[in-house]
């Protein structure tokens, strides 16, 4: 991968790796991500007084990965660095528009909708592009530290300097929340516009002879579904996430109303547990790197999923607002090493011609069942009581360890793991049909 000889950014060091450029340009995009997921519900409620309005706003933005298969497809296709600038630059121009309606005071829900949709879709390519090109720019044995650096530069911009930074430019003027943003991304695409990373092994080859059209696409994007249902490994990682999906946002969709109700904190207490669960997983971030290599692959994702569990239900049988601070930044430490350890474990076994499909098929299911935990956890929490969401996500993250007994490596050539991607790769570059 070479850049320029000149940088495109004043603030970033000539000689920055390319690895560091897209550190960068993670971290100045999550900060707008931040503002902007602060100050668009404060926006959807001033355009309309409707609830269920302002939730569909919020759900335009999840929408967005549904069609993650497709999109990962997509990205397959195409040089790595126009999918990231194209995400980029594509999301500068919805929020101008945005800011614009905004400053003229012509601002109708189905605009707000828009823009979060199209922001979401831009948001995928981006994601699934910047995982399929990280094994690109790190030595197989670093993928852990530059996946952590990556997570730790996002949650550092959506969980602590976005939110406030996005408050107080509502407090300042209604547009200048999504000014910021597209400001944010249009310098993340100077930083990545002069990304030339080579193609994977076969890359102009496979994609010559893949079908055009939408029957090439849809082929391209069974191949995909295939290959994950296929390896054993990425299959029984596929199945977990959504379990962890489900758990943790049971909990989260209902955590101001027990900590509210439950624990007896004031307003500021619901913000007190988002800080300790961000500061965990900074600390996670900052951690999992070494755990990986101390305990291995295997054992670091079993540790992870244990530890998750076991806070979630300490907290529902000991519910002292201390100790559930303390254990949902454990947590969310937890749910970082699993991340860490997950992304490079999809990004040692999966073909790399096919790493695009891989990650938006399993992030699809990350984010999908994440509906159905916050309608579980709401149930549970009116009909059972407020420690119920906490017990039964702990149960769930239990229940699931036995689907990691026995996790091959991936650095293993004979891998059973592989078959399925092997099989998909021939099928990937089988003539049209």
């Amino acid at each position: 991968m070479n850049f320029g000889s000149r940088s495109a950014v004043p603030f970033l060091p000539r000689r920055a790796t390319p690895l560091g450029r897209l550190v960068v340009a993670n971290a100045l995009s999550s900060v707008g991500d931040g503002a902007r997921l602060a100050a668009l519900p404060l926006l959807a409620a001033t355009v309309t007084h409707d609830v269920l309005w302002v939730s569909a706003v919020a759900a335009a933005g999840r929408a967005a990965w549904l069609p993650a298969p497709i999109i990962g497809t997509l990205v397959d296709r195409v040089p790595a660095r126009r999918s990231l600038v194209g995400a980029d630059l594509a999301r500068c121009a919805v929020l101008t528009v945005l800011c614009a309606g905004v400053a003229t005071g012509r601002m109708p829900v189905a605009l707000l909708m828009s823009a979060a949709f199209l922001c979401g879709i831009a948001e995928v390519f981006f994601d699934s592009a910047a995982q399929a090109v990280v094994p690109r720019l790190a030595a197989d044995q670093e993928l852990e530290r530059a996946n952590a650096h990556i997570i730790a530069a996002q949650i550092t911009g959506t969980g602590f300097l976005g939110p406030p930074l996005g408050a107080a430019l509502w407090a300042v003027g209604r547009p200048w929340p999504f000014a910021v943003d597209a400001l944010t991304f249009l310098v993340s695409a100077l930083l990545l516009r002069g990304l030339t990373a080579h193609a994977p092994t076969g890359w102009r080859e496979r994609g010559a002879r893949a079908e055009r059209g939408v029957a090439g696409l849809l082929r391209g994007t069974w191949s995909g579904v295939r290959l994950l249902a296929q390896d054993r490994v990425l299959r029984r990682l596929m199945l977990v996430v959504a379990v962890l999906g489900v758990g943790q946002q049971a909990v989260y969709a209902v955590l101001v109303v027990y900590v509210e109700g439950r624990l007896g904190l004031p307003p500021w207490g619901y913000g007190l547990m988002l800080v300790a669960a961000a500061l965990g997983s900074l600390a996670g971030a900052r951690a999992a790197p070494g755990t990986a290599r101390r305990l291995g692959t295997a054992r670091s994702l079993v540790v992870s999923l244990t530890v998750s569990a076991l806070g979630y239900l300490v907290v529902a049988v000991v519910p002292w607002w201390p100790l559930v601070a303390v254990m949902l930044a454990v947590n969310s430490a937890a749910v970082v090493l699993w991340n860490v350890c997950t992304v490079s474990l999809r990004q040692r076994l999966a073909p790399p011609h096919m790493l695009g499909r891989v990650t938006s098929g399993y992030r699809l299911a990350a984010w999908g069942t994440m509906p159905v935990g916050a309608a579980l956890g709401g149930v549970l929490a009116g009909h059972v009581g407020p420690g119920a969401p906490w017990a039964a996500a702990g149960l769930l993250l239990l229940g699931c360890l036995p689907l990691l007994y026995r996790m091959p490596s991936p650095e293993r050539s004979d891998d059973p793991g592989t078959e399925g991607a092997a099989q998909s790769a021939e099928d990937e570059q089988a003539p049209p049909a």
